[in-house]
């Protein structure tokens, strides 16, 4: 769900007034791949811009990934520390499933009685469908208006009766009336 949230969020605060280029879910990587970098509103803190071209942050972010895949799968790991276990080795890997979390990375202990572990895989499961039928939404309507959620909303709230599913779906022309 923190897909959705990211879809919609960065269109609200350029909305509201924060310098967010490409703030429409679906422009952000064409503002990315025309040359431009892409902008983080993290208010009250400021805007941050990310210095790294679209073409070199998405090898780092797949090689990151991969990495994180590797060790999840293989049951390995490298050594680190986690809050409230401390220093760990290799070692505290070895024999945990390699598809559900555990071990020193389970911060919260969620793994550790079976039976709730069980019923959060399956909310787990769930949320994940629901988020993928969220995003699935905003790229329909993406297609169907070629504008953001926040403003088909606010086109909705505006003119309920003259811009809705209906509406949209019946007029060759899009055209909010009053």
């Amino acid at each position: 769900m923190l897909g959705w949230l990211g879809a919609i969020a960065p269109e609200a605060l350029a909305k509201a007034g924060a310098p967010i280029e490409g703030a429409v879910w679906w422009q952000t990587g064409a503002v990315a791949l025309g040359g431009g970098n892409l902008t983080y509103s993290a208010a009250p803190f400021g805007v941050f811009e990310n210095p790294l071209p679209l073409v070199l942050f998405v090898p780092i972010q797949v090689a990151l990934v991969g990495a994180v895949e590797k060790y999840r799968t293989e049951g390995a790991g490298p050594a680190g520390f986690a809050p409230g276990i401390g220093d760990f080795d290799e070692s505290a890997f070895k024999g945990l499933d390699t598809i559900n979390p555990g071990g020193p990375l389970d911060f919260f202990g969620f793994a550790d009685d079976p039976e709730i572990f069980a019923e959060l895989r399956v909310k787990e499961i769930k949320n994940a469908r629901l988020a993928m039928v969220a995003m699935l939404g905003l790229a329909f309507q993406a297609i169907v208006t070629g504008e953001g959620p926040i403003q088909n909303w606010g086109d909705h709230l505006a003119n309920p009766f003259g811009c809705n599913l209906f509406t949209v779906l019946s007029a060759g022309e899009r055209v909010a009336t009053l």
